[in-house]
Formats: structure tokens, sequence, C-alpha cells
């Protein structure tokens, strides 16, 4: 099995496997409160916010 994450927030619960991306839009319920579980291994890449807005950008 690939990587699974589940991410949890007031709006629910959802699952996420490869080349899914988590960020500030899983608070657009207006939560702080989110909280990511991987259910299996995982690789993980971070992106800082300006490396983002570049390659969003085109």
């Amino acid at each position: 099995m690939q990587g699974v994450l589940t991410v949890e927030s007031s709006a629910g619960e959802d699952e996420r496997g490869p080349g899914n991306v988590i960020g500030q839009w899983e608070r657009l319920d207006g939560s702080d409160d989110v909280r990511v579980v991987a259910q299996t291994d995982v690789r993980l890449v971070a992106v800082d916010r300006a490396a983002w807005e570049t390659a969003q950008a085109g």
C-alpha cells in the first residue's frame, strides 16, 4: 500500500493518498484545529509558500 494520510478537522475526516496536497486551505472551515495522521509509512515534501506560489503562477 502506498502512503495514506488522514486529515481531520471540524469539517470532517478526509483520506489522502499519493500526489495529494495538504496545506493552508485545510482550514477553510475557520478552524485552527487540523490534525494529519499517517496511516502508513509516507514520504512528505515540504514546500515553502514562495516556492508554492511561484509554481502555481506557472
